[in-house]
């Protein structure tokens, strides 16, 4: 990888989004034995601070870093995509058990 593509802080980004998405699949499966839509609701729910949470962490990483911004914001998107994927196929394959 050429040096201006390199993130130096890339392995926190990464550390972030694993904790993030273990979290929040731990508190989704603990959700679906309760009764009625709340599964439903507590996805919603989630989805939705999650995202503010790593608009949050994107904001604090374009400020605070010294790496190129677009090579940031490049990890930060391939990032998201791949944990989101990762997630929802894991939350639907614990939901069709």
């Amino acid at each position: 990888m050429p040096e201006r593509m390199q993130l130096n802080d890339g392995y926190w980004l990464l550390a972030i989004f694993a904790v993030t998405v273990v979290v929040v699949h731990f508190l989704l499966l603990q959700s679906k034995t309760k009764p009625g839509s709340t599964f439903i609701r507590a996805f919603m729910l989630s989805t939705t601070l999650k995202f503010f949470f790593y608009l949050m962490v994107l904001a604090v990483f374009l400020l605070f870093s010294k790496d190129n911004k677009q090579v940031l914001a490049l990890h930060f998107l391939f990032y998201y995509l791949v944990f989101n994927i990762l997630e929802v196929t894991m939350l639907y394959r614990e939901i069709r058990k």
